[in-house]
């Protein structure tokens, strides 16, 4: 790319806008018929499931369940990955219904209580979560009707009359369409109203449900795809929970919008094998992913003993690539094996990642760019186009979106706030949220504290949340802290808190160490040891900034499905 190109500002890209789930689903069954949409493993075997197979399966079960009464009511959903989670979602929501997709981690007391606090009808769930479930069954009289993904016969043990399979459903609407019932084809739904309510993760403590229309999901999937130069020639690896909005609407949608290829990844323990075997062009991680896979290739390097002669290279190759020379392909030929061979993308989100790291994959030959998203926007603000990067930043302000700095402090930082197409309709059942969540002009406001520049890039500060009030009543940002201290080999987890002493606020670190790291060192060397990193962290920072007490952990962090450590638990 030439210097020229680079100074050109970012152009959006010209993508047709979608005004219901019926039109994706049916655009891409036109354009892209018996393509893979899906590989997924389903028995311990592996099937396709293909554009025109989603189509099909979009109209039968959109017709059985207007048969079933299920036109306009609610309905849950919670499974691990599979091909039928996808229609089940874009389904509901063409047949007028509300979609409650939750996280398959919940208890069972906690996964009933999101049902009968949703007021579902039905829900859509894989055997596994019919099980969890089965204590609680027989006091949700609400629920009309429990339909099982992933197995043909419903699982022993199980005589509910409630409990149907989702092929058998498939199959009657099918039926149902051959007999002449254009009921659900001929359904128009108003797209500005309610179809999903989506649980915050619950870091805070409480999760709120955030009320997103058809028109804010279509819109939000029609902006990934002018933001990013992904296409049909495409393949993923999906790891990300199904359920959280950051994979569905990015990966899930989009992507299929484009006409590229998902592996639905069967467990996490198979991710790195997965990556191997299926060659993904690019992937859509959190950072931690992220850092697990540059730590795993910085130790084998140094297992080999090759760390000098590996950062020589890679000094050597950008050096190279300053003058159109590029022979990464060939300099790190065994490192982008590891990902299959193919891998150029990596989109990362949901928290801000080291720029180290994403240097050392730029070096190695796999760009990776970050964005930022919230549930509320379902989720995208903002995003690093692929030619158009600023490393550090969480990326340019989506199109169609705006974004500004509400009071803004004097080095024009403040919390951000955002207004489009977007943005969601409200919390469920909770005005005074809702209305504290919007200011009076209109805007909703993130929570999350960050600066914008003259060319529209977003820089994340930290939550507004977590932030610490110092004892000369500055801000300081646990993130901008916890990214120094993970950038050291002995710490693998840390989260900063303010502790309240006699003495005022302290602030505190709380770390696991890396045990492999740590090996056979005794309390007080581990405690020393740590205790010297977080005084060369010190030595950078503004005194109010400093770090003054340390807490070891002898056990990791509770963290959410998408791998954020739950913040709340902490204090």
């Amino acid at each position: 790319m030439t210097v020229c190109e680079m100074n050109k500002p970012f152009t959006p890209r010209d993508i047709k806008s979608l005004s219901s789930t019926k039109e994706l689903v049916y655009t891409n069954a036109e354009r892209f018929g018996d393509k893979p949409l899906y590989i997924y493993v389903e028995n311990k075997e592996k099937k396709t499931y293909t554009y025109n197979d989603n189509k099909e399966t979009f109209d039968a079960f959109g017709t059985a369940l207007f048969r079933l009464g299920l036109n306009g009511k609610t309905v849950s959903l919670c499974s691990d990955q599979h091909p039928h989670w996808i229609a089940s979602f874009l389904s509901v929501i063409a047949a007028g219904g509300v979609i409650v997709p939750l996280d398959r981690e919940l208890l069972p007391e906690q996964l009933a209580g999101f049902i009968k606090l949703t007021e579902s009808e039905a829900v859509i769930l894989s055997a596994r979560e019919l099980k969890m479930l089965s204590a609680e069954l027989s006091d949700m009289t609400s629920l009309k009707h429990i339909i099982i993904i992933g197995q043909d016969t419903i699982p022993e043990g199980f005589d509910d009359e409630r409990i149907k399979t989702f092929t058998s459903l498939v199959e009657k609407g099918k039926e149902l369409l051959a007999s002449g019932d254009t009921g659900f084809l001929d359904y128009e739904r108003d797209n500005r109203s309610t179809a999903c309510i989506l649980f915050t993760s619950g870091t805070t403590g409480t999760s709120k449900g955030v009320m997103l229309s058809e028109y804010n999901i279509l819109f939000s999937t029609v902006q990934c795809c002018r933001m990013v130069a992904n296409d049909d020639k495409d393949v993923f690896v999906s790891v990300l929970p199904i359920h959280h909005t950051f994979a569905l609407t990015t990966n899930h949608l989009s992507m299929s919008y484009l006409g590229g290829t998902t592996f639905m990844n069967d467990s996490l323990k198979h991710t790195f094998k997965n990556i191997t075997e299926v060659k993904p062009t690019c992937l859509i991680l959190v950072p931690l992913f992220l850092e697990t896979m540059d730590k795993k290739i910085w130790d084998n390097i140094k297992k080999q003993g090759k760390e000098k002669q590996v950062k020589a290279l890679m000094k050597m190759s950008n050096a190279m690539r300053k003058t159109g020379i590029d022979m990464r392909k060939t300099l790190f030929e065994k490192i982008l094996n590891s990902f299959g061979g193919n891998l150029h993308h990596i989109i990362v989100g949901g928290a801000p990642l080291d720029p180290e790291i994403i240097r050392d994959f730029d070096a190695f030959g796999i760009t990776v760019v970050e964005g930022y998203g919230i549930t509320e926007c379902c989720p995208l603000i903002s995003v690093n186009p692929f030619s158009k990067r600023k490393i550090g930043s969480a990326g340019l302000v989506a199109d169609g979106l705006e974004a500004r700095i509400g009071d803004p402090n004097e080095l024009g930082e403040g919390e951000i706030q955002v207004r489009g197409g977007n943005v969601f309709t409200g919390y469920y059942k909770n005005e005074e949220a809702t209305k504290e969540a919007f200011t009076d002009d209109g805007w909703f406001c993130t929570g999350d504290i960050g600066r914008i520049d003259k060319d529209n890039y977003i820089y994340i500060t930290g939550r507004k949340k977590n932030v610490i009030i110092a004892s000369n009543g500055k801000n300081v940002y646990p993130e901008e802290l916890e990214e120094y201290l993970n950038k050291s080999d002995i710490i693998k987890e840390a989260a900063v808190i303010g502790r309240n002493t006699a003495d005022g606020i302290v602030i505190t670190a709380l770390i696991y160490p890396d045990k492999d790291v740590c090996g056979d060192m005794d309390d007080k060397e581990l405690y020393e040891k740590i205790f010297s990193e977080i005084n060369l962290i010190n030595k950078g920072l503004p005194t109010f900034k400093h770090i003054t007490a340390l807490e070891i952990r002898d056990r990791e962090f509770e963290k959410t499905t998408t791998r954020k450590i739950k913040r709340f638990l902490l204090k």
